[in-house]
C-alpha cells in the first residue's frame, strides 16, 4: 500500500507533485528557521526589559512584528500547498483504486473470494480520503521536527556549556547536558506512551468497519424503504441498526479507556515539561552563569527541542487512525490483486471461432464450494438462432450466463464465440444510472440516437407516456416499475443492435400478454441478433428453437421446436 501511494511521485503527474513537495518542504524548513530567530529574538528583548531600555524595547517589537508577519504568511502558503498536494494526492490515488476496481469485473468477483472485504466503496470514498490527509499531516510534522531537532539542538548544544559535578569522588564535566537531558526525557515519555497507546490502532481499525457497516445498512434502509414498509418490518429494522450502532458504541468504549489513559500520561508528560528546563539550566543560572534572556532562550530552544522529541507521543492518536485505514487500504489492495490475479488463471471463453456460431464443448459449471451445477454441456448455436435455457429456480440458468460472460470463474470446458461479435446482457434487474431518462435508456454506450428513433422504441415497447420525460434528471430505478424497467432495458438493446443477445429472466415481471409482444417486437427490429433467454416459463418456448432444460443435478436435456 505505502508502495503503491508513493507511486504518485513516480507516476505521469508526479512532475507538478513534486513542485508541489518542494514548495511545501521550503515553507516547512522556513518556518523552523523563523521560529528560531523569534527565540533568539528573546534574548534581546528581555535584556532590554532587564536594563529598562525603552528605545531597545521598541526595536525589538517592530523586529517581533516582522518576523510575525513573515511567519504567518509562510504558515499560510504551507497550508495552501499542503492542501493542494493533498487533493492532487487523492485524485491519483482514488483513480488508481477505482481502476483496479473496475478491471476485468473485479467489483463483481470478489463476491467468490473467500473473507472478502467488506465495503468497498467506504474504503475507497473515506480511508483514501482519511489516508491522504494523515500521511500528510504526519509527514508534514516529522520534517518540521526533524529541521527542528537539528536547529535547536544545536543553539541548545551551545547554551548548555559545561556541567561539573563529582561521580565516586571524581570530577566530571558534561558537555551538551541539556541535549542529553531532552533526549532522556522525551525517550522515556514516548516509551510509556507507545506501551500504553498500543491497543488503540487495533480499535481504530475496528470502529472504521463498524462505521461503515453501519452507514451501509442505513443506505440498504433507504433503497429498500418500500419492501420494508409493505413487510412492516420497522421494528425488526430498529432492532437491527441499534445492535449495529452498539457494537460502535462499545468499541468506543474501548478506545475512551485507552484514550483516557494516554492522555493522563501525555497531560502529565507535558505539564512537566514546561518547567523542566528551568530546573535543569537554574543551577547554571544562580552561579550567575547565565543572564535572564538566555534563560529564556534556554526555555525556548528546550521547547522546541522536546516537542521534535515527543512527535511520536503528541500525534500518537493520528498515528493510530493513519495505521488503521492503512491496513484496511492495504487489505483492500491486496485482495484487488489478488482477484484479479485469480480470475487470469481461470479458463475464460476464447474470443474467436472459425464459424459463425458460439460453440460450447463439454462445459461443466461449478458452485465456488465445487457443487456441480451443470455437467459437460456441448451447444453449438448458430448466428440468427435462438436458444431457451429452463429449468426451477436454483438450478444455475443465471450462472450460464454469467459463465459465458466472463464473470463466473468455477467452470471447466471450451467457450468458442464468433470473431468480433457484438454482446448486449440484459439481466432481470436493469440497471440505470442516475441523471437523464435519456442517458439511462442509451447505457452503457452514448449513442447518437434522434429524438424520433428514441420515441419508436419506446412507443414499440408500450412505454410512450415515457417520451416527454426524456431530459428529466431522476433515479429512474424507482421511478419506474419492475416492468417498465425491463421493457426499458429491452429498448437498450433495440437500440444497441446486439448480434448476441443474452436475456436473464428479462420479462420475468410482465405478463405473459404483454411477453408475447416484447418477442415479437425483438424479432422484428432484430432480425439477425441470436438470442439466449433465461427463464423458467413455459410460454418461452414458443419464441426459441432451441431449449435446453436443466435439472439442478447438472444433469441437462436439448431439444428443438419447430419455430
Amino acid at each position: 500500500m505505502i508502495r503503491m501511494a508513493l507511486t504518485y511521485w513516480l507516476s505521469a503527474a508526479g512532475g507538478k507533485a513534486w513542485i508541489v513537495t518542494l514548495f511545501l518542504i521550503a515553507c516547512t524548513v522556513l518556518i523552523v528557521l523563523l521560529n528560531m530567530q523569534i527565540n533568539n529574538w528573546q534574548v534581546g528583548f528581555y535584556s532590554h526589559l532587564q536594563r529598562h531600555s525603552l528605545s531597545g524595547f521598541y526595536d525589538a517589537l517592530v523586529q517581533f512584528v516582522l518576523l510575525s508577519a513573515i511567519t504567518a504568511g509562510t504558515s499560510g502558503w504551507q497550508t495552501h500547498f499542503r492542501l493542494l498536494l493533498q487533493i492532487r494526492w487523492r485524485q491519483w490515488l482514488t483513480n488508481k483504486y477505482i481502476t483496479l476496481w473496475l478491471n476485468n469485473q473485479t467489483y463483481f468477483r470478489m463476491n467468490f473470494i473467500a473473507n472478502a472485504v467488506d465495503n468497498p466503496d467506504q474504503r475507497i470514498s473515506e480511508d483514501i480520503n482519511l489516508f491522504v490527509t494523515h500521511s500528510l499531516d504526519l509527514a508534514t510534522g516529522l520534517l518540521r521536527h526533524i529541521v527542528t531537532l537539528i536547529v535547536f539542538s544545536s543553539v541548545l548544544w551551545q547554551l548548555s556549556g559545561e556541567l561539573h559535578f563529582s561521580l565516586f569522588d571524581t570530577s566530571v564535566v558534561l558537555h551538551g547536558y541539556l541535549v542529553l537531558s531532552a533526549l532522556f526525557y522525551s525517550a522515556l515519555g514516548t516509551w510509556l506512551t507507545m506501551g500504553v497507546g498500543r491497543p488503540l490502532m487495533f480499535q481504530n481499525n475496528i470502529q472504521q468497519s463498524n462505521e461503515a457497516d453501519f452507514r451501509y445498512s442505513l443506505v440498504r434502509l433507504k433503497e429498500h424503504g418500500e419492501s420494508v414498509a409493505l413487510y412492516k418490518g420497522d421494528k425488526q429494522e430498529k432492532v437491527n441498526l441499534l445492535l449495529r450502532f452498539a457494537t460502535i458504541v462499545t468499541t468506543y468504549l474501548s478506545i475512551i479507556r485507552t484514550t483516557r489513559a494516554i492522555t493522563w500520561l501525555t497531560s502529565a508528560y507535558s505539564q512537566f515539561s514546561i518547567v523542566f528546563a528551568f530546573l535543569i539550566a537554574v543551577p547554571r543560572y544562580f552561579n550567575e552563569e547565565l543572564q535572564l534572556g538566555q534563560l529564556f532562550e534556554i526555555s525556548g530552544a528546550y521547547w522546541y527541542v522536546h516537542s521534535a522529541l515527543s512527535y511520536i507521543i503528541e500525534s500518537f492518536g493520528k498515528i493510530a487512525q493513519w495505521q488503521a485505514v492503512t491496513d484496511r487500504l492495504n487489505e483492500f489492495y491486496n485482495q484487488l490483486i489478488k482477484t484479479d490475479s485469480y480470475s487470469k488463471k481461470k479458463p475464460v471463453p476464447q474470443a474467436f471461432c472459425k464459424h459463425n456460431a458460439l460453440i460450447i464443448k463439454n462445459l461443466s459449471i461449478f458452485t465456488p464450494g465445487g457443487h456441480i451445477l451443470l455437467n459437460k454441456l456441448t451447444l453449438e448455436i448458430y448466428a440468427g438462432n435462438s436458444l431457451l435455457i429452463t429449468g426451477p429456480s436454483g438450478c444455475g440458468k443465471t450462472t450460464i450466463l454469467r459463465t459465458l460472460s466472463g464473470l463466473w470463474p468455477y467452470f471447466d470446458g471450451l467457450i468458442s464465440f464468433p470473431q468480433n461479435h457484438a454482446m448486449l446482457f440484459l439481466p432481470q434487474k436493469p440497471y440505470l444510472p442516475v441523471g437523464s431518462l435519456r442517458s439511462a435508456i442509451l447505457y452503457p454506450h452514448m449513442l447518437d440516437t434522434s429524438d424520433a428513433v428514441l420515441n419508436e422504441c419506446l412507443t414499440l415497447c408500450q412505454l410512450s407516456e415515457c417520451v416527454p420525460h426524456l431530459d428529466i434528471q431522476a433515479d429512474w430505478s424507482k421511478v419506474l416499475s419492475l416492468g417498465e424497467l425491463q421493457r426499458l432495458s429491452l429498448v437498450r438493446a433495440i437500440l444497441h443492435q446486439p448480434e448476441w443477445l443474452f436475456l436473464d429472466e428479462t420479462t420475468s415481471c410482465i405478463d405473459s400478454q404483454m411477453e408475447q409482444v416484447m418477442y415479437q417486437v425483438l424479432k422484428e427490429k432484430l432480425p439477425a441478433s441470436t438470442i439466449i433467454s433465461i427463464g423458467h416459463r413455459d410460454t418461452l418456448k414458443a419464441y426459441h428453437r432451441q431449449i435446453v432444460e436443466l435439472n439442478g443435478t447438472g444433469i441437462w436435456h436439448s431439444t428443438h421446436s419447430n419455430l
